[in-house]
């Protein structure tokens, strides 16, 4: 029978937060054995799966003088008989530095972006209070018995304490940098109560950094670069010119799209120009009055708070603004008759009402280009890799199936500039594929 009669446990890392000896099953322990606690320390022993006596720093004789509950197992009729028991050494120094961070991003309602995503980062610091009920509820209940599995579940914990702060706090994400104390504060209130349960010390909480995700902080950088230049126009012409700079690189089929955004320049320079006068969602009333038929419509959107964008509303304003046809218009489509040019015309439908496959609300711009044969499909795959909006689909219309470039667009997320450079990129680009497939300008 193996016997401890020494028994110790030294913590090199000073990282240890609970030992145990023997590491697997119990062992004898004699009568008069001598149990050896460091300073940051106390030990625990255990019987059948029970928390029994602990001890402080110091050496200990293990006689039935010291031991007031596990005295009688020692007292058997032969004197010095040992008992099966093992030992738990828990560190009670004070563990510092302790890293937390996200593992899924946390979904939180934003004012500014409205539902994002972000991953926290930040450090935490803890002690041991109650050595007993961390035993019995950690790596008894919970079966964890490594300091690295401890300290995952003490993770797991921080931060389902920080999604309940972030999601009460109802700060702004652009605000949250200068309000981060703030928030370690309130995590540390929220979080406390969780690790007194544990028989913890929760000491201190650092929220080192709140990332938003990639197309968030493109967002971001997008707002930054319009403020940095100054004004709606020069955010359109410093885009388009980055459009026409990269479709200058293209070759082959695309070419001829790179022309087109070319062309396109002069047009969206001037409805950049108008619609920099027309707020995103209130849509006054300008010199030129709107069609009748959409007079009632407009009138609609002026009452409607300013974040509110009604899509086709806004179409037949920029209609109305630019010169563009509105051929039909029904209740959640327009079509429009867009001028290239002298002789050239293209029809844009836009649609409104409809979902992605997500279920967020989107806008469909699309223009057909002419039915499809198998002999174009090298020149469309081609061109598809050059568009600058949207991408080519296959559409039923009437008794056949036509090429149709598409794009959508959230709609939560729209504005005035969006929709006339979608438009007026839409109509060039079919154009300029249906003249390549079918040798001819569609002037209706």
């Amino acid at each position: 029978m193996f016997r401890l009669e020494v028994i110790d446990f030294f913590d090199p890392t000073n990282q240890t937060i609970v030992a145990r000896v023997p590491e697997h099953g119990s062992a004898a322990i004699q009568y008069g054995a001598q149990l050896i606690v460091q300073q940051t320390q106390v030990a625990v022993f255990f019987r059948d799966g029970r928390a029994m006596d602990d001890f402080g720093p110091g050496r200990h004789t293990l006689t039935t003088a010291n031991l007031p509950i596990i005295g009688k197992l020692l007292s058997l009729p032969f004197e010095k008989s040992p008992f099966q028991a093992s030992v738990y050494f828990v560190g009670k120094q004070t563990f510092l530095d302790q890293r937390w961070g996200t593992r899924q991003p946390i979904t939180l309602r934003d004012k500014d972006f409205g539902i994002v995503r972000l991953r926290a980062f930040g450090k935490f610091s803890y002690r041991v209070l109650n050595a007993s009920l961390l035993l019995n509820t950690v790596v008894g209940s919970q079966g964890k018995m490594t300091t690295s599995e401890i300290v995952d579940y003490l993770r797991d914990q921080i931060i389902a304490g920080l999604t309940e702060v972030f999601a009460s706090a109802n700060i702004p994400l652009l605000d949250m940098p200068a309000r981060m104390d703030d928030l370690s504060i309130a995590a540390r209130l929220q979080i406390s109560d969780r690790f007194e349960k544990l028989g913890l010390e929760l000491i201190e909480v650092l929220i080192s950094s709140v990332t938003p995700p990639e197309e968030v902080q493109k967002a971001i950088d997008s707002r930054s670069s319009m403020a940095a230049l100054g004004d709606l126009r020069s955010f359109m012409m410093y885009q388009t010119g980055k459009g026409i700079e990269a479709a200058g690189h293209s070759s082959g089929a695309g070419q001829g799209i790179g022309f087109g955004v070319g062309m396109m320049l002069p047009n969206l320079v001037q409805q950049a120009m108008q619609a920099a006068a027309i707020p995103a969602a209130g849509l006054p009333a300008s010199t030129t009055a709107p069609p009748s038929s959409t007079a009632a419509a407009i009138t609609n959107a002026n009452s409607k708070p300013d974040y509110v964008l009604e899509p086709l509303v806004a179409t037949r304003r920029l209609a109305g603004e630019s010169g563009w046809n509105i051929e039909s218009d029904e209740s959640d489509k327009l079509t429009l008759n867009i001028p290239l040019g002298p002789m050239r015309r293209q029809r844009v439908m836009v649609e409104q009402g409809l979902s992605d496959e997500k279920g967020y609300s989107v806008l469909r711009i699309s223009s057909v280009c002419g039915p499809i044969n198998p002999s174009s499909a090298a020149l469309i795959l081609r061109s598809n890799d050059q568009v600058v909006h949207g991408a080519f689909a296959l559409r039923t219309i009437g008794n056949g199936e036509q090429l149709v470039l598409k794009t959508n667009l959230l709609t939560d997320t729209l504005d005035l500039l969006e929709i006339s450079r979608t438009i007026a990129a839409i109509a060039w680009q079919a154009d300029q594929i249906e003249s390549q497939l079918n040798g001819e300008q569609d002037l209706n």
